[in-house]
């Protein structure tokens, strides 16, 4: 049953679920009383894996489900007046060995979405780009997968936008850093504290808090076992690097697309310049940073607690993995460079890598709108949407299977950003 429209609500994070979330309250419950609250007083955090230079907009996903759902999204990136300042149809390239092309076309022609996709062999790619992917590592490579209705957006400006259309709303943004949620006495959740002592109480508290996730509930009632994450949610990390290209670089990188390299070692990403000039590329190999609470006993992975947790200090190991990038997908053709900056971005990953939209099955009044798991920036422009459906009881029974917070985790999770090593490991 759809609850009243006078609730209160709490949100806590303010990254694309959070933000998404108190955007489509505020419409589709206009008198509620609706807070966000996150760690900074501009948005979005700086810390968050959504505050960045740029991300990548695509539909092309193998499976079916995201794939649909990432239609929407990219829809809404193209014709929505809040979201379509951001969007830039760049078109992308996909280069891997596991048929994801083809499996991609297939969903297309089955969810009947016209996309100008084509399938090409390697020899002609080199042609394309004005030759930017002449000296690119082919290595197994059969055939190359070319979307030119993918894209990328403007990261920060665009949940900036989002908030600030949620704040006009009536949305009340609150600056707190978050020491833990309370319940009364029968244990349900009735909203959080902050570091400084302030209470804030709610009907319904959504945690919307990525990597920040499982220290959260570990830390807000220790001895609470049935509160805990589990294996349901892990924080991971896996590093960018930025190149500020020259005028004249410009030149030659300007009309750069998207580029996903799957094989041979190299498993990286870029994204096209921004129009500063800034060019991002990403090691697609993520690590965790697992650690002792000794409240709970648990073994938990988070961010560190150094006030940037450590996202700027870049081990080599890492660093050299970003050279590894920039020589498997330019090779000879970008010889002569040097990292303008590096960071080592957090977020929340399930084992499967599908969202957790969900009730907290053991806790009244708690929900979860998270676990965007490298892939959920994207969907910022439709996720609060499913968010309310699920507040209000309304989300259809397959999606509210697939997002439950108890649920079954196997599933069709891209195997190498999972993590599998230790921060520690490479220092």
């Amino acid at each position: 049953m759809t609850p009243s429209r006078s609730s209160s609500y709490l949100i806590i994070g303010g990254g694309v679920f959070g933000a998404s979330t108190a955007y489509y309250l505020s419409k589709s419950h206009p008198d509620a009383s609706i807070m966000l609250v996150d760690r900074s007083p501009s948005f979005p955090c700086s810390l968050a894996a959504s505050h960045d230079f740029n991300k990548i907009i695509r539909a092309d996903y193998g499976n079916p489900f995201y794939c649909q759902l990432a239609v929407e999204a990219r829809e809404a990136w193209k014709s929505d007046s809040l979201f379509k300042p951001f969007y830039h149809e760049s078109g992308m390239v996909v280069l891997e060995d596991t048929g994801l092309g083809r499996r991609i076309i297939k969903n297309y022609e089955d969810l009947k979405v016209k996309s100008t996709i084509s399938m090409i062999q390697p020899n002609e790619l080199k042609t394309l780009y004005s030759g930017l992917f002449e000296d690119t590592d082919y290595q197994g490579v059969e055939d190359v997968f070319i979307n030119h209705n993918s894209g990328w957006a403007e990261a920060t400006p665009a949940l900036q936008a989002i908030i600030s259309a949620s704040v006009e709303n009536g949305v009340k943004y609150v600056q707190g850093d978050i020491g833990g949620l309370t319940f009364n006495e029968r244990g349900d959740c009735t909203g959080a504290r902050t570091q400084d002592g302030r209470a804030l109480l709610a009907d319904k508290v959504i945690l919307s808090t990525g990597a920040g996730t499982a220290k959260l509930l570990v830390e807000s009632a220790p001895r609470r076992q049935e509160l805990r994450s589990g294996d349901r949610i892990t924080a991971a990390a896996v590093v960018t690097a930025i190149i500020k290209l020259t005028e004249e670089q410009m030149k030659v990188f300007g009309q750069c697309p998207v580029f996903i390299h799957d094989i041979a070692g190299v498993c990286g990403q870029i994204l096209p310049p921004t129009r500063d000039g800034l060019l991002k590329f990403c090691v697609d190999a993520s690590f965790k940073n697992t650690s002792l609470d000794e409240a709970s006993g648990q073994m938990i992975s988070a961010p560190p607690t150094s006030p940037d947790q450590g996202q700027h200090t870049i081990p080599d190991n890492l660093k050299d993995e970003c050279r590894r990038v920039v020589k498997g997908i330019f090779g000879k053709v970008f010889p002569n460079y040097d990292f303008d900056s590096f960071r080592i971005c957090w977020d929340g990953i399930t084992p499967n890598q599908d969202f957790i939209i969900s009730s907290h099955s053991r806790c009244q009044n708690l929900y979860i709108a998270t676990g965007g798991s490298f892939h959920g920036w994207k969907f910022l422009p439709i996720i609060g949407k499913y968010v309310v459906q699920m507040l209000n009881g309304e989300l259809d029974k397959g999606t509210e299977k697939r997002w439950a917070w108890d649920r079954d985790q196997t599933g069709s999770a891209h195997e190498k950003i999972i993590p599998k090593r230790e921060l520690s490991d490479l220092l």
